[in-house]
């Protein structure tokens, strides 16, 4: 999918209390992955925020966001609702917005929180059970 959108990519490695982000335009990457307990989630988040606050403006047609968290803490959730009114926008713009809630199978509270989030956002959430194919 050709876009001429010229964000340069957002690349952050995981650690122990912080999630692997990729957000890359050109490859159609978007994803954050692991634990979401940063000590202060707006100093961590805020990069991320950015992106997609600058994404918005000229997003691809089609938007597929995977999260697959193993952990999150609820000082994350407010980040989160930030990112995800981003996406909402996105998609009011017209464009497909998907996020792609991965959840591990013994982790029944990352699917409930993902169910949750799935009502109260206009975006499409795909509660995925995790397995290595995704």
């Amino acid at each position: 999918m050709e876009n001429s959108n010229s964000l340069q990519p957002l690349k952050i490695p995981a650690a122990f209390d912080t999630p692997e982000v990729e957000l890359d335009v050109q490859n159609e990457i978007f994803k954050i992955e692991g634990n979401s307990y940063p000590e202060n989630p707006v100093i961590f988040y805020t990069p991320v925020h950015q992106w997609f606050s600058q994404y918005a403006f000229k997003p691809l047609k089609k938007t597929i966001v995977k999260i697959h968290f193993k952990y999150f803490s609820t000082s994350s959730t407010q980040i989160f609702f930030e990112i995800f009114k981003i996406l909402e926008d996105i998609r009011n713009q017209g464009n497909e917005v998907i996020i792609r809630w991965i959840y591990d199978a013994e982790n029944e509270e990352i699917k409930e929180s993902g169910e949750t989030y799935s009502t109260l956002f206009y975006i499409p959430f795909e509660l995925m059970e995790f397995s290595e194919s995704i």
